[in-house]
């Protein structure tokens, strides 16, 4: 099948290319077209939706209903209506970060939800286009969970009707996995320590960092936390997310004497709740 969102991208791989390719997933999943969207993704493609539940991966336990990332369609996107309202987006090299809501109805019960995500992806050259090697989508699942149940019968069913959907595509053990993931996430103490880095950065946000802490900047650049610490002289974060061991969300920063403004993810530690890796996108 021609991949005709994606073969458009220029050569030159310029922003509205890469935009375009991440832009392609959810158009796609709207319309519930299932091959096109399958195509969207590279061969050796990851998909992680959210972060710290188990991942979907191209190509692997192909069967009745595809591969893993066919199977995640079948699980999530077959019997829902999705529609994307993005807050920003910032296109940093190969990576496209958006942040957004999602609306979903679930097709079988009526039922209505926004999700708050933030959507990371990883683009790469294919065959004179582009396509999506990795998407992690960052978004709270106990809140939504919450949010869900606090909807009476309506959502018990859905919740019923979600679990059968996960359970047809994936199987028991995978659902279990699922299910044990989804209680693991850093939640609001990790949000409370972006905070507390964002406050002190500038001043003394050390400690808030892992001994062996990376920091990533857009570009590929790696830099240590104290590295990070001395070129950078102010943030400020907003809409956090907490997604398994990970949180983003958007931020103004000041660093290398610029003010951009960017969107990271923070990995964290899980037990003593400090950041072991930080990634920034910012626009060139």
């Amino acid at each position: 099948m021609v991949e005709p969102s994606l073969r458009t991208a220029s050569s030159s791989r310029d922003r509205e290319a890469i935009l375009r390719a991440a832009k392609a997933s959810p158009e796609l999943a709207g319309q519930h077209d299932k091959e096109g969207w399958l195509a969207l993704y590279a061969d050796d493609a990851v998909l992680e939706d959210p972060v710290g539940t188990p991942a979907s991966h191209k190509g692997r336990r192909t069967g009745r209903l595809g591969d893993e990332l066919g199977r995640f369609y079948e699980a999530f996107i077959a019997a829902s209506a999705i529609e994307m309202v993005v807050r920003q987006d910032i296109v940093s090299g190969m990576h496209v970060f958006r942040a957004v809501d999602i609306h979903t109805t679930n097709l079988k019960t009526g039922l209505k939800m926004k999700v708050p995500a933030n959507l990371l992806y990883e683009i790469v050259p294919r065959d004179g286009g582009l396509a999506i090697r990795r998407m992690q989508a960052h978004w709270e699942l106990n809140r939504m969970s919450r949010v869900l149940m606090a909807q009476g019968a309506l959502g018990m069913r859905t919740v019923a009707v979600m679990n059968w959907s996960m359970l047809r595509a994936f199987g028991p053990k995978w659902l279990l996995a699922y299910f044990k993931s989804s209680q693991k996430s850093v939640g609001r103490a990790g949000k409370e320590l972006v905070e507390r880095f964002a406050h002190l950065a500038g001043h003394d946000a050390a400690d808030t960092f892992a001994p062996a802490a990376v920091v990533e900047m857009p570009g590929g650049a790696t830099a240590s936390a104290s590295e990070f610490l001395e070129g950078c002289t102010a943030v400020e974060v907003r809409e956090l997310l907490a997604s398994g061991p990970t949180v983003s969300g958007l931020a103004t920063i000041e660093w290398g004497a610029r003010q951009r403004d960017a969107g990271f993810v923070a990995e964290l530690e899980p037990v003593s709740l400090c950041i072991r890796a930080l990634r920034w996108f910012w626009e060139a």
